[in-house]
């Protein structure tokens, strides 16, 4: 190696100081003339460029960006959330970064900041950067160290701020709150560190890093919120591309989704209700139904949605920026790269699009019926209730007016004058005089608003001893009306406000009942089994595809050779295949080639019903309506509903209580809901439905059509009878009836049936149409004597017994319903 020489040298202009001079220099004052060469020289504006250039990268652009717009992100007007949470996990452990996380804040909060506002939040940023780069925190224990370290120094900075400016409890519940949520936030932002860290593809990012991006991506569109181009709000431009975007990948139900987040972002940041919360999410759910068309058919199916609700905007400048807001986010939708579909997580939020399913996935046009039925039995289940809360306001308004003179005339005669010495003279002998005289007081105060003891008659003057004190008592109560009126009118504003709702909730899912997709899978394991049985018999099927509904219905979609009179699938594989099933199927539906004895014939297998109920009823009305109301219907699920409800009372009143629950009844079974629930659920609607004191008890029926079982669902409902042959059978249950308590327990009980059984339904107003006669036993004597078999006699010759006992005029309203248990 060569060996270095080192040559002395001697330094010309500057002298090297002694260790005292370096000390005094140390201790004076530093000096004001500063050597401006020294200070820019090459090597100084080399060093200090490296760093400028090093604070310049990419990385420090983004991360600065991301904190000046999300120190301007809201949350309620006055909550900062988001760029502590962004601080505390891009900050840690970097000084660098701080410091441009730091000065980013600083340059943001200020554009929305001033004063005591601007210090504070500033500090508790400064604040909590300096903390997390002197504080150990285990990477292991980073993600409930870092949420826990930023709402410790959020509290701390802003509660010492609140104390120097003077104890504030409601400002302090705001920096509590406001310190919480940021924690929330931190833990859902380290998420989004751990990825960018691991520099994962977008495409392979699962549902829980997906949803913490898309809440960075809100708070990134809040912060742009109010920043405007040309009159355009940025934010807005952004959410429709947002939405658009995920209609386009995700469909219907993605496109839905993103709106309703983007249109939720206006109310979070303001605490005012939006009106894009509406426009966004149809908008979206349209462009996803559009999205087979390709991009175009996405841009149509978003402005579709966005000109059928701008006409509920009253400003037409408003509905015209959105429009060019529209136009833009179109055309920057429009140069997105091809390969979008590719980078973006498909299936990360789950299946939110039928359309990528497998080919042997075809749902059958039997079970999307069934299900748009349900859909339209929900929505009439809407409608129901929105005519429950709607009421009758003339009709409860007069009934609230006499109430209310009934309530003034008793507070008085037996309130005020009842100790009175003259009570009897006023209030028993010369009542008539004293009323008008009192209903006289009555129009003044409602006509002047208050009564004093100069605007009373002379009469009355003379007539009463505590004149004054009647009037001020008067008064008093006519305040108190006041109030109950006040209270009465907002609360019939709210059953009407909420009535509407339920209207409009009715109608959207009675729209949307086209475009829902079928919830059904693919039973493989069964799939396998029967194509290897069928092989085993000599059966040689192509396909067999077993599909599950939601509601545990399946249906067998077959794919096999043709047969030359089109009857095979009837006569030989439709057997074959009950016998493995272990029940009976037939076909529902198939379809055949042209040629016959060439190609492949499809057809779908049903499970076939073991039996059908075949039912009659006979009523007889107190007055001109009767107050029993009934339903007999085939539920989805393979069962017969038999519904009998009695209001109280007889006429319009009572029919209207009980044909509410047992329309109610009705919707909600057949949408699929749990007995006892609907029950539940009616009860609390009658609740609801009046303040005044009514009920309706239920009688329920409902015979599984494939095993013969029957179950007996009663409230307060009278015996039921099962006959079978000369025997006959009573159900009674004791409960109370819907619409009186908040919890409501039915009796039940449970019964097999066999063929040519009979089931016989009564009201109340046949069991007790006598009091000499038990109607129980008289009625079980009549069925077990009787030796009819259709179910019109039966209920006639009951109903004819019991008209009989009543003398021809029946104290109450009066139904028979027969039901007869057949195999097919």
């Amino acid at each position: 190696m060569e060996r270095l020489e080192v040559y002395p040298f001697q330094r010309v202009e500057e002298q090297i100081p002694s260790r005292e001079a370096r000390r005094k220099e140390k201790n004076s004052l530093p000096r004001i003339n500063l050597d401006i060469k020294r200070v820019f020289n090459a090597q100084n504006l080399q060093t200090a460029s490296r760093q400028i250039m090093a604070l310049l990268k990419a990385e420090y652009l983004l991360l600065a960006l991301g904190a000046i717009i999300m120190s301007r992100a809201f949350i309620l007007g006055e909550l900062l959330p988001f760029i502590y949470a962004f601080v505390a996990v891009f900050a840690v452990k970097d000084k660098k970064r701080s410091l441009v996380l730091v000065s980013a804040a600083l340059l943001g909060l200020s554009t929305v900041l001033e004063g005591t506002a601007l210090l504070t939040n500033v500090l508790a940023v400064g604040a909590l950067a300096l903390v997390l780069n002197y504080i150990k925190i285990e990477e292991s224990k980073g993600w409930w160290e870092l949420p826990l370290i930023t709402l410790t120094v959020v509290i701390l900075v802003k509660t010492i701020a609140i104390l120097i400016g003077g104890i504030n409890f409601y400002q302090e519940m705001v920096a509590v709150f406001e310190a919480m949520i940021s924690a929330v936030i931190t833990f859902v932002f380290l998420n989004c560190g751990q990825v960018i860290k691991q520099k994962k593809a977008v495409a392979h990012f699962s549902f829980e890093e997906m949803a913490a991006f898309m809440v960075m991506g809100i708070a990134l569109i809040m912060g742009l919120n109010d920043i405007k181009v040309a009159g355009l709000e940025v934010s807005s431009i952004l959410c429709r591309l947002g939405i658009m975007t995920a209609a386009y990948v995700w469909g219907m139900g993605g496109g839905a989704i993103m709106g309703v987040m983007s249109g939720i972002i206006p109310s979070i940041a303001s605490s005012v209700f939006a009106q894009t919360l509406g426009i966004y999410s149809i908008s979206g759910l349209l462009a996803g139904a559009f999205r087979n068309f390709g991009r175009l058919g996405v841009i149509i199916g978003f402005m579709l949605g966005n000109l059928a609700l701008s006409m509920f905007i009253a400003e037409s400048q408003v509905t015209i920026l959105g429009m060019w807001e529209t136009v833009i986010a179109s055309m920057m939708f429009f140069l997105l790269p091809e390969s979008l579909k590719d980078k973006l997580p498909y299936h990360s939020l789950g299946s939110l699009d039928a359309g990528k399913d497998l080919d042997f996935k075809k749902v059958d046009s039997r079970v999307k019926q069934s299900v748009e039925n349900r859909i339209h039995h929900l929505a009439q289940v809407f409608d129901e209730l929105s005519a429950t809360f709607a009421g009758n306001p003339e009709r409860d308004g007069n009934r609230r007016n006499s109430s209310y003179i009934s309530y003034l005339y008793d507070e008085l005669a037996h309130g005020f004058c009842d100790g009175c010495t003259r009570f009897n003279s006023c209030w028993h002998r010369d009542y008539y005089n004293t009323s008008q005289e009192i209903l006289d007081l009555f129009s003044i105060i409602e006509r002047e608003g208050q009564l004093s003891y100069d605007d009373c008659p002379p009469a009355f003057k003379r007539k009463c001893i505590n004149g004054r004190e009647l009037i001020t008592t008067i008064n008093y109560l006519f305040d108190n009306l006041r109030v109950n009126e006040y209270w009465s009118e907002k609360m019939d504003e709210s059953r009407e406000l909420v009535a509407h709702q339920l209207k409009g909730v009715s109608q959207v899912v009675r729209n949307l009942a086209e475009e829902i997709d079928v919830d059904t899978f693919v039973d493989i394991e069964m799939r396998d089994k029967l194509l290897k049985s069928c092989k085993r018999m000599g059966i040689n099927l192509k396909d067999i595809i077993p599909l599950r509904a939601a509601d545990e219905q399946i249906l067998l979609n077959v794919v096999c050779g043709s047969c030359i009179d089109g009857s095979g699938c009837e006569l030989s594989i439709a057997p074959a295949i009950s016998s493995l099933m272990g029940y009976k199927m037939e076909v529902c539906q198939k379809k055949c080639p042209p040629l016959p004895g060439k190609g492949a014939c499809e057809f779908t297998l049903a499970r076939t019903f073991t039996y059908q109920v075949n039912t009659a009823a006979a009523q007889v009305a107190r007055e001109e309506l009767s107050g029993d109301s009934l339903t007999i219907t085939t539920l989805k699920s393979g069962k017969e509903l038999i519904v009998l409800g009695d209001g109280m009372g007889v006429g319009e009143k009572a029919w209207e209580e009980s044909s509410t629950a047992v329309r109610l009844l009705e919707d909600l079974l057949d949408s699929g809901f749990d007995k006892e629930l609907a029950l539940k659920t009616v009860n609390s609607v009658l609740l609801l439905r009046s303040r005044s004191d009514t009920f309706t008890t239920v009688d329920m029926v409902m015979i599984d059509l494939y095993t013969g079982d029957v179950d007996f669902f009663k409230t307060a409902g009278a015996p039921s009878f099962i006959k079978r042959g000369q025997q006959v059978s009573v159900i009674n249950t004791s409960s109370l009836p819907l619409g009186i308590l908040e919890e409501v327990e039915p009796a039940s009980a449970k019964r097999s049936l066999l063929p040519r059984d009979m089931i016989i339904m009564v009201s109340d107003g046949v069991m007790e149409v006598s009091r000499q006669k038990n109607g129980e036993k008289w009625i079980a004597d009549l069925l077990r004597h009787m030796h009819e078999t259709e179910p019109q006699q039966v209920a006639d010759l009951v109903i004819n017994q019991a008209l009989k006992l009543a003398d021809g005029k029946p104290h109450d309203d009066m139904t028979v319903i027969c039901l007869k248990l057949e195999l097919i």
